[in-house]
């Protein structure tokens, strides 16, 4: 079984830190995702994967997102901005 976890990215400072979460589906993970946007202010990017795979990534409001690498299919990946 894959784990739910997220990486924070900050300004500047890639991969910052990486938080495990409690969840057994995307759901249950996204909403852990949003608890996490909470507790880090000033993040840049919340990546969040379960296993290898992303789900979702979420930037924060006041900086937007940054360009998408190429090459990546990011067809199924959920992007979202934090409340």
């Amino acid at each position: 079984m894959d784990s739910y976890y997220c990486i924070v990215n900050l300004p500047g400072v890639p991969v910052r830190d990486i938080c495990v979460l409690d969840a057994i589906h995307d759901t249950a993970a996204n909403q852990a995702l949003e608890g996490v946007a909470r507790n880090w202010v000033g993040f840049e990017t919340l990546y969040l994967y379960c296993g290898e795979r992303l789900v979702t990534v979420l930037s924060n409001p006041a900086l937007g997102f940054a360009a998408p690498l190429p090459g990546f299919d990011l067809a199924d990946v959920r992007f979202a901005t934090a409340a």
